[in-house]
């Protein structure tokens, strides 16, 4: 019994292995999923206005909206929207739902896509004439309309009656503290004295690095405290630790190609020095060709391999320009710029959006999911790399 408990110890070992690889596969699956459908946009995030007062939102927009316009050369669609979360939407008949509004300005959709099933969306007719118009998402069209043709109906939002101009698809969001949501023009909602809590500026970049340094420079410089976002670089920060892990897989599978290769091209040698021995050299000549030309392929395809795999490690450089201290060799500058990231990773007071936390838990998924493969991996065991290459050896004369 003893030695039979010994005997299944390495197969239940593997088998564990092989399950922690799975669980750690669907959630980098899952965490993957949420970061490839998280758009790659520039966010600039601040409070609204503390007084609910009419029309102080509009101003705050405004104000925003100019500062956008300063960057149009640099930026493509852009736009300005307030978010209310917990606001209660009411329709005829007493049906009532939570939801999350955004008060948008013209441009929005332009910036930010939404599936439209019904109607149309806000447009810019409706911002500049403040009318309430308002777009629901499916699930709240349902819910409150009880299945009737939306568009056309009234709702109830802060107090105010609005017509639903269209729906778009519904479904409850990750980001979202509520079930649904509803877009109004800011104008209207600033009329209403919506109480929103924050106001962000969203962008489309031109280019992955110069437009966010433009945007986050004029938008701290016009109002500071607020919370700027590249949801570019964010998502390229999350899946660091898998481009570190795919690093070293890399290079382990490089270096183990390698000494294939090597096991390989002296095995053409050695074979080449036997038939010498019962041939002449000008026979062959084409032989010798042939195996010259396969052992060059060969490492040329892992310096190929090679020079990716550099190309793969040093890209996040030029993203995260941050990262580069002025003088790599001196202490005091690695340690200034430390400092710097470190200070630019702790505010006091940090205003999130929808897609922030939409990032964030795919991130979190993803570095669960790859330390689960990674344990999983240990425990099964990688039989390919760790097995011995046998070099040929050369017969020798008798």
């Amino acid at each position: 019994m003893p030695s039979e408990t010994k005997e299944r110890r390495p197969a239940r070992r593997k088998h564990h292995g092989v399950l922690l690889m799975a669980l750690g596969a669907a959630l980098m699956l899952l965490g993957a999923a949420l970061l490839l459908t998280t758009p790659d946009v520039l966010q600039y995030a601040l409070c609204a206005p503390a007084d609910a007062q009419a029309g102080a939102l509009e101003a705050l927009a405004r104000e925003a909206q100019e500062q956008m316009d300063s960057l149009a050369d640099s930026l493509g669609a852009y736009a300005v929207a307030a978010r209310a979360q917990g606001q209660a939407l009411s329709a005829d008949g007493g049906r009532s739902v939570t939801a999350t509004v955004y008060a948008m300005g013209e441009g929005y959709f332009d910036a930010v896509h939404e599936t439209l099933e019904r109607g149309r969306l806000i447009s810019a007719g409706d911002i500049q004439r403040a009318e309430h118009a308002i777009v629901l998402d499916s699930r709240a069209a349902l819910t409150l309309l009880s299945g009737e043709e939306p568009v056309g109906q009234r709702v109830t939002l802060n107090g105010v009656r609005y017509e639903v101009a269209g729906v778009i698809r519904g479904g409850r969001r990750v980001g979202e503290t509520d079930e649904y949501i509803a877009y109004v023009p800011v104008t209207a909602a600033s009329a209403d004295a919506l109480p929103a809590q924050s106001l962000v500026c969203v962008a489309r970049p031109i280019s992955a690095v110069g437009s966010a340094i433009l945007m986050e420079d004029t938008l701290s410089a016009w109002r500071g405290g607020g919370s700027f976002y590249s949801l570019g670089k964010l998502k390229l920060g999350a899946v660091m630790p898998l481009r570190w892990t795919l690093l070293f897989a890399g290079a382990a599978v490089l270096l183990a190609l390698l000494r294939r290769m090597n096991a390989f091209a002296w095995g053409r040698v050695c074979r080449i020095h036997d038939a010498l021995r019962t041939r002449y050299a000008c026979d062959m000549l084409l032989p010798i060709a042939g195996s010259a030309a396969l052992c060059l392929l060969g490492y040329g395809l892992l310096a190929g391999a090679l020079w990716a795999l550099a190309a793969f490690s040093i890209q996040p450089l030029l993203v995260f320009t941050e990262w580069i201290p002025e003088v790599i060799v001196e202490l005091s500058s690695l340690e200034s710029r430390f400092w710097a990231l470190a200070g630019a990773s702790a505010p006091a007071v940090r205003i999130v959006t929808r897609e922030v936390c939409r990032l964030e838990l795919g991130r979190g998924l993803l570095r669960w999911g790859l330390l689960a493969a990674l344990l999983g991996l240990a425990l099964h065991g990688i039989p390919w790399l760790n097995r011995t290459v046998e070099m040929p050896v050369l017969r020798k004369e008798r």
